[in-house]
Formats: C-alpha cells, sequence, structure tokens
C-alpha cells in the first residue's frame, strides 16, 4: 500500500480503531492530543504523537494540515470527528498532496448539503420525506402550511441531530425557524434550512453501510437498526434489522447503492432512511464517512470497514466485490457515554476510578477510556462501545445481557442503566421497536440505593489502590513492543491493546 504514515485527526475509541488497522497493514500512525487526552489510550498506542494546546476551530484545517507536513505523513484520518465531513479540509488535502482517508471533496459537499443530497436521492428513484428547501422565512411559513402540521425544520448543513426542531402548531414556527437558523449559522456556518413532514416516532430509523473505491466499485454490507436514540442520537445499533422483511431489505439495499453512484461515493459511507410499516421508506441523508456504530456490520460480515476505506483512499480497489459479502448471525452495539441516564442523559465526566470490561466469545470492546484516564466535558461524552455478536439474535442478546452485568465504569454517572434496562425491555426484546422506545425508560426512578452503594465503594477502593498512568511524549515513539495488537481493551494493568 502506498499509505506508510496516517496522522489520526481524531480522538478517543475511533483513533484506537484506526490504529489497530494500521498496525495490520504496517502503517505508522500520529496521534493529535491535548492536555484532555494526554494518558488517553489512543494516544499511548499510536506509535508516535504530537500535542497541541487546544482543538481550535478557527484554524484547525490549517493546523492540522502542518502537522501532517511536519511529522512527514502522507495520509490523514479524520475518523468521525470534526474534520471527517469537511469538504474544505478534504480540498486542502489534496492540494498538498496529502491523502485524504475518506470521500473525495466533491461527494462530500453533495452529501453535507441535505437539500443537494435530497435531490441525488430523488434523481436516483429513491423516496424521499415529503418537504421542501425554502430561501426566506416567508417562503418557510407558505411551504410549512402546504406540507402540514407537525413538521420538522432541518438546518441544511446539519447532522449529529444538532439544527432540528419538530413543530407542532403554525404558531410556534415562526420563533422556531429564528432558533434553528441560530443555531445553524453557530454550528455550521450557514442558516439555510429545509422542512420535512413530521412522521412521528413510531418509525424505524434503518441504515445501509455502503463502500466505494475509485475504480467505480460500490457494495453493501446490509443494514442496521438505529432506532434507539436520545435527543435525535443513537445510543444503541444492530445490524441487521430485525423483524424487516425480505423484499423491503433488499430494496432498501438497492436504493442506498442508487443514491452513493449517484454522488459518485468511493470510500466508507452510510446512506440513512426512516422505514414506515412493513413497505414504505423513506431517504433522510447520507453520512459520509465512518459511523460509530460500523463494528456491528464488521460483526456480521468479517469485512475491515477502516482496512476498505485506506485501500480506497490509497487509489486501490476494494479488496471484495458484493458476492463476496456473506452475512452471519446478529450483532448488537451499546455506547456507553459518560451521562446520567436517569436526569434525561445530562453529560457527566471526570476520572475513571474503576475500569472492569467483560470478556468472552463474541464480546468486543471499542474504548476510549482506561482506569486513571479522564474523561473531558469539553468533548463528546462517549466512553467506550460494547458489540456483542452471535449466531442469533437470541444468542446475542443474552451476551450482551451478561456482558452489560460485568461492564463497571466508575468515577462518574454513565448510561449503563438504560442499556440494563432495554436488555430487557419486551419490544426491544422482540425486535419490534422503533423511535419511541426511549420514552419507556423510567428517567425519574433513580439510581437504585443498591447499585449507588457498590459504586461508591468500588470508586473508593480504587482511589485507596491506586492507578498508575503512563505518559506519552510528543517527541518520542511509543514502544510498539510494549502495546501488542489485537480487537479488546483489557482490564487493569494489561496493555491497551491486547
Amino acid at each position: 500500500m502506498s499509505i506508510k504514515r496516517v496522522l489520526l485527526c481524531c480522538r478517543g475509541e475511533i483513533a484506537l480503531r484506526f490504529v489497530r488497522t494500521c498496525r495490520l497493514l504496517d502503517i505508522e500512525t500520529v496521534a493529535i492530543y491535548t492536555d484532555d487526552d494526554r494518558n488517553a489510550g489512543f494516544v499511548l498506542a499510536a506509535d508516535s504523537s504530537f500535542h497541541i494546546d487546544a482543538w481550535n476551530p478557527a484554524t484547525l484545517i490549517d493546523t492540522v494540515v502542518s502537522i501532517a507536513q511536519a511529522v512527514r505523513a502522507d495520509a490523514v484520518a479524520p475518523g468521525y470527528g470534526p474534520l471527517a465531513e469537511n469538504a474544505e479540509f478534504a480540498a486542502a488535502c489534496a492540494a498538498r498532496r496529502l491523502v485524504f482517508v475518506g470521500p473525495h471533496a466533491e461527494a462530500i459537499r453533495r452529501t453535507g448539503d441535505k437539500i443537494e443530497a435530497r435531490a441525488a436521492a430523488q434523481r436516483a428513484a429513491v423516496p424521499v420525506v415529503p418537504g421542501a428547501a425554502v430561501s426566506s422565512d416567508a417562503q418557510a411559513a407558505a411551504a410549512a402550511d402546504e406540507i402540514g402540521f407537525p413538521i420538522l425544520i432541518k438546518a441544511a448543513l446539519g447532522g449529529g441531530g444538532r439544527g432540528i426542531r419538530v413543530v407542532e402548531r403554525a404558531e410556534q414556527f415562526e420563533s422556531a425557524l429564528a432558533e434553528v437558523r441560530r443555531e445553524a449559522k453557530l454550528a455550521f456556518g450557514s442558516d439555510e434550512i429545509y422542512l420535512e413532514r413530521f412522521l412521528g416516532e413510531r418509525i424505524r430509523h434503518i441504515e445501509v453501510q455502503v463502500l466505494g473505491d475509485r475504480h467505480g466499485n460500490l457494495l453493501h454490507l446490509g443494514t442496521r437498526e438505529c432506532s434507539v436514540q436520545r435527543r435525535r442520537q443513537k445510543i444503541v445499533e444492530e445490524a441487521p434489522a430485525p423483524s424487516l422483511p425480505d423484499a423491503l431489505r433488499e430494496r432498501l439495499h438497492a436504493s442506498a447503492l442508487a443514491v452513493a453512484r449517484e454522488v459518485g461515493y468511493d470510500s466508507a459511507g452510510t446512506v440513512e432512511f426512516l422505514v414506515e410499516g412493513d413497505e414504505r421508506f423513506y431517504f433522510i441523508e447520507m453520512n459520509a464517512r465512518i459511523q460509530v456504530e460500523h463494528p456491528v456490520s464488521e460483526a456480521v460480515t468479517g469485512v475491515d470497514i477502516v482496512e476498505q476505506m485506506l485501500r480506497a483512499a490509497a487509489g486501490e480497489p476494494l479488496g471484495l466485490s458484493q458476492d463476496d459479502v456473506r452475512f452471519r448471525g446478529c450483532a448488537v452495539e451499546f455506547r456507553v457515554c459518560a451521562e446520567d441516564a436517569h436526569a434525561d442523559f445530562l453529560p457527566t465526566g471526570g476520572v475513571v476510578s474503576h475500569y472492569r470490561v467483560p470478556e468472552g466469545p463474541g464480546v468486543r470492546i471499542d474504548s476510549g477510556v482506561h482506569a486513571g484516564a479522564r474523561q473531558s466535558t469539553r468533548f463528546d461524552s462517549l466512553c467506550l462501545k460494547l458489540i456483542v455478536d452471535g449466531a442469533t439474535r437470541e444468542i446475542a442478546l443474552r451476551r450482551a445481557q451478561d456482558a452489560l452485568s460485568e461492564l463497571v465504569i466508575a468515577g462518574f454517572s454513565t448510561n449503563l442503566p438504560f442499556h440494563r434496562w432495554l436488555i430487557d425491555h419486551p419490544p426491544f426484546r422482540l425486535g419490534r421497536y422503533d423511535l419511541s422506545v426511549t420514552r419507556d425508560f423510567p428517567f425519574a426512578h433513580g439510581v437504585p440505593d443498591g447499585t449507588a452503594r457498590v459504586l461508591h465503594a468500588l470508586a473508593a477502593l480504587a482511589a485507596h489502590v491506586g492507578t498508575p498512568t503512563l505518559a506519552p511524549s510528543a517527541s518520542e515513539p511509543t514502544d510498539r513492543a510494549s502495546v501488542p495488537s489485537a480487537w479488546a481493551m483489557r482490564n487493569d494493568r494489561r496493555s491497551w491493546l491486547s
């Protein structure tokens, strides 16, 4: 492969995920980190690291490109970080002969603008949610009346659950429109919006993983169910999507490939749909990056998605064809986040005082934390991902139940109580749930007294024993011999990669 050294312009578990595959391909990795991540697993695992004072959005592109040139990297991997779907950054890399590990800049532009992405889906004969692109506020109000309430106002460049408002009645529209425009301008640099009919929460969010390269090859890795969400952000995903008629599943596969082909896609990406009943579905967006939930697709297909991204970025053809893709069993991913599950998922954070992860057949941990690590409130709340698979969905869920009971992160509140509740929730257990499932969680109950006592005792014990930490150097490479490679991050004093 022509790529020999990759600069990781991402952090946490996704940076560590890239380190793992790069090691298998004999590609060196360089991690960028701030003081918050000084002892982070991805920094310790990378071959070398580069310290910066802060992630400054105003100068981020210039900073990363300059570092890439300084460390003599020939590629940059944004993961799903702030630069992952930034067409300007992809173009800047190309201008400086740096390989961008992701799609080409024009594909990012076509998919990043949700209005353009809707148009691409329509050209590909893929159904979209009834809606309208609007410019002025007056035009928006008229279109809203025509579409009918309730309605969704969406930022054209939005993503990650931001820049979206549900408007129930016409009298709420003007203020909601102003809020979305203001939020979109601050978050995405543009106040352009569009409208969609709100289909309610008795509907499913299902996506299809696609892979492409620069030789015109395009394939899919099946469906993922993403209907367990909070604040319109996913927290549990599974592959394949359960309780889906075969005919509908095939139509989703074909539609995802049609959209990807229409925008000229050449990397790993995800095409997302809303699914209504057993027949109807609507395109909502395409994400031009690797997704947090990619491991469930890897588990049921055996395909290393990061490897295929690197191959495509290097100009090589994909290492497989659609006929090579075989689906086996079921996989479920639980995002363990620094959030208080009993306080409407409010963010938390702090130092991990005790850390124990489950092991065993069908259990994978993609983690950004370890004992002694700091989970900063400056960044996303994701701590780790628990991925469990099995020959059947029932086997996968039983393994997940055991794994969730064994998993311990002490030092701050997490959303583990929600996951342990969900695994026994009848609609989820039966595979017949939708976007309303999170509403069933008893938010107001608080942490049970017994659980709270155990957590406090564990935290006190960990603090008494003390946790050794390792400090990486910005000038010296990490010793590979001390960091053997594989999948699961282990407990206590064992290596960050095992």
